[in-house]
């Protein structure tokens, strides 16, 4: 096995090497090319760092527009390839070494390491901001950026260093930049930049200071030399314009199954939810910016559930509401933006009791939209009185008071709470009351957390009545 392991360990930081040495001849055959015009690999990982360093510092922003067709194709396929292999290697074999008594200290030296250099990170960058030949050609720009996604993504220490660099070192939150506020690109590259962008954002908190100083450079380039320029212009108003286009540009979102926009707009929120959890900026988003937040946001939750390409972008909307002000709760209503999140509980409880057993997954689906309408809940009396009719719907309450009243007159219990009723009195199978009050003793402790939370706020935060809705055994 140890044999075995040692011979796979080889065999796949040789095919890293001569993919490296390829992309560097595709792109520069002067640095790695042999006397008979054919590729040689470097002979060490600091020779190939050098090498590709130069050919990155030595690659003009027209190589691609200069570069034949040929070329062009055998470039796209080795930046694909690589990307691929870095995937492969992080997801698949990585965790097969480290958890398997074959690792033996096999990779030491990580057979990525030449994908991941310095140099490389700078190319990927460089390439991210050229333009393509034609429309036809291969998206060059994006298999680009999907290599430097690939190359930060991960938590092994030549990962981690990799990222740091980019930050760091290359100045890559500039090059991101530019690629991002680049004029009509192609959604899948500009989709693929995006996750740049929020993995960073996400991982590195100071890449969210950096790239909107590279915004307010950009601004300052392009605007008017009459009088004195003040921007307000950083990544999220950059981000929320992104956004606004993928929301609202035709054909209707989220179009056909192939169109990628959902994905964007996913993507975009979590963007957004990362820059203002790890928030490093100068820059806070001004009342308009907020505004046309909300507006995208309501559009959004409105939206009919044609697939669930919606129904995540919704999810996404929700994980941003965790953030949002006091404020929103009132936008929300005024814009009909109440109900849909309402709706989102049902379907979420609905989707976890069906499957009636925990799962580690439960938290994740309900947590996020409890919190939510709690938070507005409490920043808004008519939220409130919303929620708590659509829980326990007004056609069931004289019966509901009815039997309170019958309970609090038998006297049994002592102090502030006035009933010991051990089962809700009024939550018929089925209801939405019925799934949350199971949902009050489910096993994973954030989920039953959440909901109590939640119906103790419909509750009026009333002993009496919390027991005498969900059960003195439930709560």
């Amino acid at each position: 096995e140890v044999e075995n392991s040692s011979f796979v360990s080889s065999a796949i930081k040789k095919s890293a090497d001569t993919l490296h040495s390829l992309i560097l001849n595709a792109v520069d055959p002067t640095i790695v090319s042999d006397a008979g015009g054919g590729t040689t690999e470097c002979e060490s990982d600091e020779e190939a760092e050098r090498s590709s360093w130069a050919v990155a510092t030595s690659t003009a922003g027209d190589l691609l527009v200069g570069m034949p067709c040929d070329n062009l194709s055998l470039l796209a396929e080795l930046l694909r390839a690589a990307g691929l292999f870095m995937r492969w290697f992080g997801q698949v074999i990585q965790p097969f070494f480290e958890f398997s008594d074959a690792k033996d200290n096999h990779f030491s030296n990580n057979p990525t390491t030449r994908l991941k250099c310095r140099g490389m990170l700078l190319l990927y960058c460089k390439i991210l901001e050229m333009e393509t030949p034609t429309i036809e050609s291969p998206d060059i720009p994006r298999f680009s950026s999907i290599c430097l996604f690939r190359a930060t993504y991960g938590n092994d220490d030549l990962t981690v260093s990799a990222r740091k660099t980019v930050v760091e070192s290359i100045d890559g939150c500039v090059f991101l930049v530019n690629a991002l506020t680049k004029r009509d690109q192609p959604i899948p590259r500009l989709f693929s930049v995006l996750r740049n962008v929020h993995h960073l954002v996400s991982t590195v908190p100071a890449s969210a200071a950096l790239m909107d100083k590279a915004i307010d450079s950009l601004n300052e380039k392009t605007s008017s030399n009459d009088g004195e320029f003040e921007s307000k212009y950083g990544l999220v108003e950059v981000l929320v314009d992104n956004l606004t286009w993928t929301v609202q540009s035709l054909p209707p979102f989220p179009g056909d199954k192939s169109d990628r926009r959902s994905e964007m707009a996913s993507e975009i929120l979590r963007s957004l939810f990362a820059v203002d959890v790890r928030r490093a900026s100068k820059y806070l988003p001004s009342n308009d910016t907020m505004t046309k937040i909300g507006v995208i946001l309501c559009d959004l939750l409105k939206l009919p559930n044609v697939d669930d390409r919606v129904h995540q972008c919704k999810l996404a909307v929700v994980a941003l509401l965790l953030n949002a002000p006091e404020e929103y709760s009132g936008y929300l209503l005024a814009n009909g933006g109440i109900i849909p999140l309402i709706d989102i509980m049902k379907y979420q409880a609905s989707a976890i009791i069906a499957r009636k057993r925990s799962r580690p997954d439960d938290a994740a689906s309900i947590v996020p939209i409890m919190l939510v309408l709690g938070k507005l809940a409490q920043a808004n009396e008519t939220v409130l009185k919303m929620i708590r009719d659509e829980v326990f719907p007004l056609d069931a309450e004289k019966a509901f008071e009815e039997m309170a009243f019958a309970e609090v007159t038998k006297k049994k219990s002592e102090g502030k709470v006035k009933a010991k009723n051990m089962a809700p009195l009024d939550a018929p199978i089925g209801t939405l009351r019925w799934k949350l009050i199971r949902l009050m003793t489910w096993t994973e402790s954030n989920v039953k957390r959440s909901v109590c939370e939640l119906l103790w706020t419909l509750c009026g935060q009333d002993s009496t009545q919390f027991i005498l809705r969900t059960g003195f055994g439930n709560a």
